[in-house]
């Protein structure tokens, strides 16, 4: 919610959106309010430029960055932030920025346990003195620090709730080996949709729900959608195709993996595989439903008629 110490909050729309579309995802993302999006592969920063949204609308970050094919010299052209966790991200985008003449906006990846890309304890203190270096050549400017939760969604676990606890310690630690190297981040985010839900004192200064943008919880452990007055963004729905009964002991759909116990009516949605349900979709009992909401394969489904075969 807006307000005085509130964060700003990142739009992800990383994967098309989460398939609900790039450029639809991104400017629904800014007309509630985000001032942040987020990408992780760089050409969909670059789309995201291309379709008008322009330094002045919004900031832009980008995080797989370690590819060797990976055009630094746009992003830096187009001021999309850019993460290095890295040694070698960061001298790639050193190189292009000075060649290019302009300073890189970059964001500080640290691992603070999650165990992908980004700087490990041991290994910051080469790191702070490559980013001591390159911005006082004015290759860069640093303007955030960064890292990702693991275990953030599972509040009911208490090995986990101490994981979480212990990335949270380790990235102030990151923060203090940053400002006595003169590197105050001016950003830091850390919170993922489940601690922006769940962890209010490390909201910092910015926000990245990436599920919770969409309608979703991160998991059943925390509640609901309903619990956090979240609301899909997406329906995916289709009418009902063929309708008819079948004799007791008829297969129904692939690996009959359903033998209807006795004369059955059967329904017909048309969505499959080829639309993008999966396989694992199959076999739910859907007790009770006026509607199905997990298509994917045979699904009774107990209605006021009695039971049907979806």
């Amino acid at each position: 919610q807006p307000g005085q110490n509130a964060p700003e909050v990142m739009g992800v729309v990383k994967a098309d959106g989460y398939g609900h579309g790039l450029i639809p995802s991104a400017l629904a993302s800014l007309a509630g309010g985000a001032t942040w999006l987020g990408t992780a592969q760089p050409y969909e920063a670059l789309r995201l430029r291309a379709a008008g949204i322009d330094s002045s609308r919004c900031h832009i970050l980008t995080w797989l960055t370690s590819a060797p094919t990976t055009r630094f010299a746009d992003l830096i052209s187009e001021d999309i932030d850019i993460s290095v966790g890295s040694i070698d991200s960061l001298d790639a985008v050193a190189f292009a920025a000075r060649k290019l003449g302009k300073p890189a906006r970059v964001h500080v990846k640290v691992d603070t346990g999650f165990g992908r890309n980004g700087f490990t304890p041991a290994g910051f203190s080469d790191a702070l003195k490559r980013l001591q270096q390159y911005s006082s050549e004015g290759a860069i400017e640093v303007i955030g620090q960064w890292s990702h939760l693991a275990v953030a969604d599972s509040p009911d676990v208490p090995e986990f709730v101490d994981a979480t606890d212990r990335q949270i310690q380790q990235f102030h630690e990151f923060t203090k080996r940053m400002k006595e190297a003169g590197l105050a981040p001016k950003i830091r985010h850390l919170a993922n949709t489940a601690a922006t839900l769940n962890r209010p004192e490390i909201r910092f200064e910015l926000v990245r729900p990436g599920i919770g943008l969409y309608g979703y919880e991160p998991d059943p452990a925390m509640g609901t959608s309903q619990t956090y007055g979240l609301q899909p963004a997406m329906t995916l729905q289709a009418q009902l195709g063929t309708v008819k009964t079948v004799e007791e002991g008829h297969g129904i759909s692939y690996g009959r993996t359903y033998l209807t116990p006795n004369n059955t009516s059967t329904a017909i949605v048309p969505l499959g595989y080829a639309d993008g349900i999966l396989r694992s979709a199959s076999g739910f009992d859907m007790q009770g439903a006026r509607h199905v909401n997990k298509p994917g394969g045979p699904v009774r489904v107990e209605t006021n008629n009695g039971a049907r075969i979806v």
